[in-house]
């Protein structure tokens, strides 16, 4: 398959897991397209890209928007399927027609992940039947990220720190903001208050995460440290169930049938 709806530009990348090429062949969004490579085996590589890059104006502009927008998809990733995805680098950007682009920023330019990683002008386009962002998680949440600040940020920020204690404590932050109590984050955890507490007193503990410790907290070991291969689902399945809830209070259904009508 090439290009399947003449995007103007895209990517190419080299996932490092077996079940990427079952994910993209399922993966329909209106935000991000994903097709491999032309080749009789199984595919090693895929192109990436997405509408929301045709109007960049500049080459600082496309580089900014795909880093920025591939944080966010790899946000949602790692919130959909945990550590078993290591986002790769996007490489060798390509246009419409097939060829090396050389709409690229000249020297050691470094692109600004902070920027805004949708087009206002896609973010309005209409006659989008086909690429319903409601099949799959991933799609939902950049989605989503179209219009919540706060699923946007927090989707970038997992996207460019990773799985860490730092990150999953993150999710505490931006739901306790929201008003979830630590009661109500334990059940959507699927954990008791008290396993909970082992979550954040092993977060915030310097003396036993050392460098990887959130911030300063108390001089002694946690009585019950909490690895992070055990607190990474739990606290993925509250944000997923945080996130779900923000868009239903934004009825983001309703978003998508204005776009399609």
């Amino acid at each position: 398959m090439t290009n399947p709806q003449k995007l103007k530009w895209y990517y190419w990348f080299q996932p490092n897991t077996s079940w990427f090429g079952s994910f993209a062949r399922n993966f329909v969004s209106p935000d991000v397209v994903i097709w491999p490579e032309e080749t009789e085996g199984e595919p090693q590589y895929f192109a990436w890209t997405s509408p929301h890059f045709n109007d960049a104006a500049t080459p600082e502009d496309l580089a900014d928007r795909s880093a920025a927008l591939k944080a966010v998809f790899d946000g949602a990733m790692y919130l959909a399927y945990g550590s078993s995805y290591f986002a790769p680098p996007l490489t060798n950007l390509t246009d419409e027609n097939d060829r090396h682009a050389t709409f690229r920023p000249g020297g050691n330019y470094l692109a600004d992940v902070r920027v805004e990683p949708f087009s206002p002008s896609m973010v309005g386009a209409r006659n989008l039947g086909g690429r319903d962002p409601f099949g799959h998680a991933v799609s939902t949440l950049l989605f989503l990220a179209r219009y919540d600040q706060v699923t946007k940020n927090l989707l970038k920020f997992v996207g460019v720190q990773k799985l860490t204690y730092v990150t999953l404590y993150a999710f505490k932050d931006w739901m306790s903001d929201d008003k979830w109590d630590d009661k109500r984050i334990a059940k959507e955890a699927g954990w008791s208050n008290a396993k909970f507490g082992d979550f954040t007193a092993t977060a915030n503990n310097p003396a036993y995460l050392g460098p990887f410790c959130r911030h300063g907290g108390s001089s002694q070991p946690p009585s019950r440290p909490m690895p992070l291969a055990e607190a990474e689902d739990p606290m993925r399945k509250a944000a997923m169930a945080f996130l779900s809830e923000r868009g239903r209070s934004l009825n983001i259904a309703e978003k998508w049938k204005a776009l399609i009508k």
